[in-house]
């Protein structure tokens, strides 16, 4: 996946202020994709150029003007064509688990020590999801129904974390 894609997709949804789309990026992409406020504005800058964005100063009080982006027609065929190339699948790569295969060397009680610090960012990041999905429930049909894909990456990710808890409580009822 690219920051193109994901920022055209962002885009291809509702139209925002850099420092929106940093927002809903960080509310949705940004669970299991990263960037940085210099790299979005970046590729923000570069698709301006590319055609596949335009660009709206919208007058603010008390503070600077702000850019509201749009994907554009041209920005659409592009996300299409990047759509349709195929997504290359995830790696696991979790310090965690590396732990865990050579935690002979560590007592129960350290592991599971271990074990509790993640679980509650499990459960911490779960609650967030749920809270994301409850809010998505109560907004108005035709905006909803933009958001109908972004939510069922959201779904994933509960069953991911819901998932991950009852490992881990497998995991220390076994230690």
């Amino acid at each position: 996946m690219s920051l193109k894609m994901a920022v055209l997709g962002l885009l291809d949804v509702e139209p925002g202020s850099g420092y929106a789309l940093l927002q809903r990026f960080r509310n949705s992409l940004g669970f299991f994709w990263q960037t940085t406020h210099q790299q979005l504005y970046k590729e923000l800058h570069a698709l301006h150029a590319e055609g596949l964005v335009e660009c709206e100063e919208v007058a603010q009080d008390s503070k600077p003007d702000k850019k509201v982006y749009t994907i554009t027609a041209r920005g659409g065929e592009e996300l299409d064509r990047l759509l349709a190339g195929a997504a290359g699948p995830a790696k696991i790569r979790d310090p965690l688990l590396v732990k865990l295969f050579a935690g002979q060397r560590l007592t129960p009680e350290q592991l599971r020590a271990e074990l509790e610090t993640h679980q509650k960012e499990h459960e911490q990041t779960l609650a967030t999801y749920r809270l994301l999905q409850q809010s998505l429930a109560v907004l108005p049909p035709k905006r909803r129904a933009r958001y109908r894909h972004p939510e069922l990456t959201l779904r994933l990710g509960i069953r991911f974390e819901e998932a991950w808890l009852a490992w881990c409580e497998e995991v220390k009822a076994e230690l």
